[in-house]
């Protein structure tokens, strides 16, 4: 090997080895990147074609340019049909037969829909002896011996087959000339702007993207158009680096015309196509662009005029310019593979390199996102409790009033006439007194407590808040779920008991109890009943507005009547509270989970692998900058 051949081998060698590794390292840490991963195989793929040696030379042009005639020269046999219809419907590989074995046509059709453009890569590849020697999964094959006739059966399809037939592929091995000696393979494309076969085909982006040469066909009657440069922008964008070499086929059709003006036409076609060709950015030699008959060729090289000297001339002028290419070009084959690969290799790298760009500018918007929509539920939760409330109480003056009057009320039924009332009777006027005071109380205190509306205004404040978790979850760009509100029932007010708050033994002394016989009269006067009444009420209120000394009425002392219930009282109100509270943070927790899911499954995970991702993209920059 020459001294650049060594260097771009151990380039290419070291290129594949750091992208194997890579490959190996990162496969499994961005498992959740498959638009990454998929150009990453795809770039250590185009790294690992240097190993191979074999060369594929790629012949395209427009239709009817005179690509099959050119394909038949360079291998020596008719293996391109050649028509005055579009001929070639799909690729055909060409090489050279081994040693002892004849020359065959292995036709590739497809056994099921799929993946076209991937299962001719496949194909290529085992054609080139990258991998084994059977089809892939999903393809057959069929060997024929070749002879003019299989090559119309097999490979001249009618138009209305090319987009139907199941085939994808052709190879055919040939004697091969000078050109297709050393492992170099010629692929045969369809024309650009054909019916069928044109440049939407998708195997022109597959086998473009293996081409180590590309020889433009073009004539004086179909020269370089705008399908052309598609194509060329196409190659542009995978093989850049790829030598293209020019054939211009000569139709000299004007023959009115002096030979000085005919060569000048022809010369201006040329000039015209190199430079759109360089346009595009490609490295094209002057001294490798042609202008030959390749029809005066063929009917040269098939003895059909033997007496033409212009045949035999034009014969002459191909045989140098093969020479010329296998001078300039095949002879140096393996330099030009190796730096194409490298090319192919910094490029796919480039492809590589921004995908993982924008996959990270993808999850720099994802991250911002979920920032964003925890910030809202932060404070959505800051303000998510249930306001505090002071506790529910009791007017004491207006129950104290109310004791009073009733107790002034049963005063004034009291008959002034009985004052020999026995301690029965004297009992239960004031346990009648102290009944009355239980449901007035009960009665008034349940009104000023309100128990149903504080259910329903903890309720209403619950939506409230529910609502703010939905206005949070809008904000986020998400819908917000389903939540029922239930009603949490308080209660109902406990039983007031205000018998504790009057010691009836105390209250009522004992009188004997009358006796006719001896004309004893005792018992309770009228003005003792008063007295107990007032004395009850007493102890029931508390001294009345204005006493020197105050004295605390049962109902307002702490182990007295009110104080317990409204301690029960509050106690359920805060217990209501509790639950109300606790829907409205599950609900927001719930809410806030599914949100951040929605924008980022596992936050986690996802910080993990986009570290590792910013990793890969350091590594990758690291080698394409070594290429």
């Amino acid at each position: 090997m020459t001294q650049e051949e060594n260097i771009l081998l151990a380039k290419c060698t070291k290129a594949h080895q750091e992208l194997a590794r890579i490959v190996g390292k990162y496969q499994t840490t961005i498992g959740d990147c498959p638009a990454i991963l998929a150009q990453l195989s795809k770039t250590e793929n185009r790294s690992r074609e240097y190993v191979n040696g074999t060369f594929i030379v790629l012949v395209v042009g427009p239709v009817k340019s005179g690509k099959s005639t050119l394909v038949n020269l360079i291998a020596h046999a008719y293996v391109s049909p050649t028509h005055f219809l579009e001929c070639t419907v799909r690729p055909s590989v060409i090489s050279q037969r081994r040693e002892g074995e004849d020359c065959k046509i292995t036709v590739f059709t497809c056994d099921t829909a799929g993946d076209r453009a991937g299962l001719i890569d496949a194909i290529i590849d085992r054609i080139r002896g990258i991998e084994g020697e059977e089809p892939p999964l999903g393809v057959s094959k069929a060997v024929f011996d070749l002879t003019p006739e299989n090559i119309r059966e097999k490979v001249e399809l009618g138009l209305n087959e090319s987009l139907s037939a199941e085939t994808l592929v052709t190879s055919i091995t040939t004697p091969g000339g000078r050109l297709m000696k050393q492992n170099v393979f010629i692929i045969d494309m369809p024309g650009f702007d054909g019916e069928q076969a044109n440049i939407d085909n998708p195997a022109y982006d597959t086998i473009a993207q293996r081409a180590d040469l590309i020889i433009f066909v073009q004539s004086s009657n179909s020269a370089i158009s705008k399908v052309s440069t598609q194509f060329l922008r196409k190659l542009s964008d995978n093989n850049k680096d790829v030598p293209v070499c020019l054939i211009h086929n000569i139709f000299d059709s004007a023959w009115w015309r002096t030979a000085e003006e005919r060569a000048t036409a022809v010369q201006s076609q040329k000039e015209f196509a190199i430079k759109e060709i360089r346009r595009l950015g490609f490295s094209i030699d002057e001294n490798q662009c042609f202008s030959i008959n390749l029809g005066m060729v063929e009917d040269g090289r098939k003895k059909c005029y033997p007496d033409c000297q212009a045949l035999n001339e034009e014969v002459q002028a191909y045989e140098r310019i093969e020479d010329i290419l296998h001078e300039r070009v095949i002879s140096r084959r393996d330099a030009m593979r190796l730096n194409v690969c490298l090319g192919r290799t910094r490029q796919q790298l480039e492809k590589t390199i921004a995908t993982i760009d924008q996959e990270l500018a993808r999850r720099h918007q994802l991250a911002e996102q979920y920032e964003q929509a925890a910030t809202v539920f932060s404070k959505t939760e800051a303000t998510l409790g249930l306001q505090a409330r002071k506790p529910l109480t009791a007017d004491y003056n207006i129950l104290r009033q109310l004791i009073r009057d009733e107790a002034r009320s049963r005063i004034s039924l009291v008959n002034t006439d009985n004052n020999h009332q026995s301690d029965s009777k004297a009992r239960k006027a004031v346990v009648n007194f102290i009944e009355a005071c239980e449901e007035s109380v009960s009665a008034t205190l349940g009104r000023c407590l309100a128990i149903d509306l504080k259910e329903e205004e903890l309720a209403l404040e619950c939506r409230e808040r529910i609502g703010q978790v939905k206005e949070a979850v809008i904000s986020c760009g998400a819908i917000p779920q389903a939540v029922t509100i239930d009603r949490i029932a308080i209660g109902e007010l406990p039983d007031i008991s205000l018998e504790r708050g009057v010691d009836l033994d105390l209250l009522i002394p004992r009188k004997p109890r009358i006796s006719l016989i001896v004309k004893q009269f005792g018992g309770h006067s009228a003005e003792d009943v008063v007295g107990y009444l007032n004395k009850a009420a007493e102890r029931l209120a508390g001294s009345l507005p204005g006493d020197t000394d105050h004295i605390e009425g049962y109902i307002e002392k702490e182990a007295g009547a009110i104080r317990p219930v409204l301690l029960q009282v509050n106690a359920q109100v805060e217990e209501a509270v509790r639950q109300y509270d606790a829907l409205c943070q599950n609900y927001c927790q719930q809410s806030k989970k599914r949100v951040l899911e929605g924008i980022i499954a596992d936050k986690t995970a996802f910080d993990a692998e986009t570290e590792q991702i910013v990793s890969l993209q350091q590594e990758l920059s690291i080698i394409k900058q070594r290429i």
